[in-house]
């Protein structure tokens, strides 16, 4: 669900309220039945005070267990570096980190085992026409 830079590619908002308020916020989605009788926890997404999201959680079960969680980490220029996955277990499942080019922009994903074995790389390429 996250995106390169951290925020919720569904709900970019979501960032923007935590840095508009300078506090750490979580958002928890409920899912619903149709008749409004049943209620579960579904996911969280937490955003620091500067808006970016450092921790996403994901549900299964109706809500009684955590699928898988993630806690996402910056560098100080606010670039996304790196995202730690755990599994339902809370162990970790692999770790995603992040390379950027003299402008800035993203331009690898390199996809790490939980051993630390780096397993497979995202080299992005960009073109305009």
């Amino acid at each position: 669900m996250f995106t390169i830079s951290g925020v919720s590619a569904d709900y970019p908002e979501r960032g923007d309220l935590a840095r508009k308020k300078q506090k750490t916020m979580t958002v928890k989605e409920w899912k619903t039945t149709p008749d409004g009788r049943n209620r579960w926890i579904d996911h969280t997404e937490t955003y620091n005070a500067k808006g970016q999201m450092i921790a996403e959680a994901e549900y299964s079960d109706f809500g009684r267990r955590m699928a898988w969680r993630s806690e996402l980490s910056y560098n100080e220029k606010g670039q996304l570096t790196r995202v730690v996955i755990y599994n339902e277990r809370n162990k970790v499942d692999k770790v995603r980190k992040y390379e950027y080019d003299e402008n800035g922009v993203c331009v690898r994903r390199l996809n790490y085992q939980a051993n630390g074995v780096l397993s497979s790389y995202r080299d992005f390429e960009f073109s305009y026409e």
